[in-house]
């Protein structure tokens, strides 16, 4: 069939047709009825890179891809059967060898008499919408195996996990923080946190408004509850969740680290008893100073609190002050007992207790710098302490603490080679040589404590016997 038997009879002339083709931005053709082409547009010529003559007598289906010609081939032979038109997707070779994605349609034509003449058929690059579904599949795909992942965790992590609104109300639950809130994580979804756990409320309410009107998350807040098995001791961290620079609420991750507080408390009850020991053993050898050692280590915590110092730091402090005399150990009892004033030679004895107190306890892997406080409670801030000649920052700051509370309770209590010098007299000396020998800070945390009140020799007293 050619082109002009393809028009003989029709409405349109062949010229018209190729003359409309030709200007068409799609690819149009013409093939016999068996699949040789007759016609290529220019659009499909310049795509393939061949001249008008080059397709002449060559199937179509010798352009499309050798993985798409066989559901090719049959939506064709579906169509030839039937008569029919069709449309199929398939890739095509561009004249770089490149094979992009197409729709093609086709129409059969017919002679007058319905018998099969050829085909007519347009066909369109659509390779970028295959590309943009296919991003799009890539994308669904990665999401949900991303949210199957999330909820395998959220399933399983042994933390609690979970989503509040702005409203405070619960959006998602895993069971470990149910189970925390005392229920079953479906029956809490879309309840308020307040109806949740109303006896903790109270406690919560604050830290969570404050970080849904401050943006800044909340990290590791301890936080300690009553439980069926008895106290439960959490790390909590809340975080505000944006979209498009909007809070929509706040991730809520709960840690349970009541085993390794209980640790903790035990390791401490430990270590405090093992200090206690120790200290006892002092005071055993030096009689003279008896309650010395307890007494410097209460004022030293609190004048640790009254300058600020965290709980921790302030536990630490005392432990190092509970034993700060422990080098006597390594001083011969005759001079500890001396009732009279040591020669220089003796006091000179006395005065490695500093560093031998450092090298008894240097090898205990303490959370706190004991040694160091131990080693470095002589020392003064002008340089003339020892055993190092340290200046200011050079000392750490629990030395410098227990620098002060040693020369305040040794100056006001009484010693068998002289009466006690009281404790006006004391603070007058704390306060004479305030930021020089003392920090300034500490001194004046000190001064005040007593000024107020607050502390007194007969409290210190008290803690001994206790």
């Amino acid at each position: 069939m050619s082109i002009t038997a393809f028009n003989e009879g029709a409405a349109v002339r062949s010229e018209d047709f190729i003359a409309f083709a030709e200007l068409i931005p799609n690819m149009v053709w013409v093939a016999d009825e068996v699949g040789d082409i007759e016609y290529f547009n220019r659009f499909g010529r310049d795509y393939a890179g061949r001249g008008s003559d080059a397709y002449s007598g060559q199937r179509w289906l010798d352009l499309v891809h050798p993985d798409d010609v066989e559901p090719t081939t049959r939506a064709w032979s579906a169509a030839v059967a039937s008569g029919g038109a069709y449309e199929v997707e398939f890739r095509l070779r561009r004249h770089d060898g490149v094979f992009r994605w197409h729709r093609s349609t086709a129409f059969p034509i017919l002679d007058p008499a319905g018998g099969m003449r050829g085909w007519v058929g347009a066909a369109n690059d659509v390779d970028d919408e295959h590309r943009t579904i296919a991003h799009l599949h890539a994308a669904e795909r990665f999401g949900a195996e991303t949210l199957s992942v999330l909820e395998t965790l959220q399933t399983n992590a042994p933390i609690g996990l979970g989503l509040v609104d702005t409203s405070l109300r619960i959006v998602r639950e895993n069971d470990m923080l149910a189970m925390f809130c005392g229920g079953i994580a479906r029956d809490h979804i879309g309840q308020l946190v307040q109806d949740t756990i109303p006896e903790l409320w109270r406690s919560l309410e604050p830290t969570l408004r404050q970080v849904l009107e401050s943006g800044a998350p909340c990290l590791n807040h301890p936080f300690s509850f009553e439980s069926p098995d008895g106290v439960r001791d959490t790390l909590n961290s809340y975080y505000p969740v944006y979209l498009d620079g909007e809070v929509l609420g706040l991730g809520v991750v709960v840690i349970d680290v009541t085993e390794r507080t209980q640790a903790e408390h035990a390791r401490r009850q430990l270590t405090l008893a093992a200090i206690s020991a120790v200290a006892s053993a002092v005071e055993t050898r030096d009689p003279y100073t008896a309650g010395h050692q307890r007494r410097v280590a209460a004022l030293a915590a609190v004048i640790a609190e009254e300058i600020g110092l965290g709980a921790d730091e302030v536990y630490g402090i005392r432990l190092a002050a509970d034993i700060h005399d422990i080098g006597k150990l390594g001083v011969p009892s005759e001079i500890l007992a001396c009732p009279r004033r040591l020669t220089a030679p003796e006091y000179e004895l006395v005065k490695t207790h500093a560093q031998l107190g450092r090298d008894i306890i240097a090898g205990i892997d303490f959370p706190w710098p004991i040694a160091d406080m131990i080693l470095q409670h002589h020392e003064r801030l002008d340089g003339s302490g020892y055993p190092q000649g340290l200046r200011g920052d050079e000392i750490v700051i629990g030395a410098r603490i227990i620098a002060v509370a040693d020369t305040v309770e040794a100056m006001a209590s009484h010693r068998p080679y002289r009466p006690a010098i009281g404790i006006d007299a004391a603070l007058n000396q704390i306060i004479a040589n305030r930021g020089r020998l003392y920090d300034p800070v500490v001194a004046d945390a000190c001064v005040n404590l007593f000024c107020r009140g607050e502390v007194a020799m007969e409290t210190l007293d008290r803690v001994v016997a206790e």
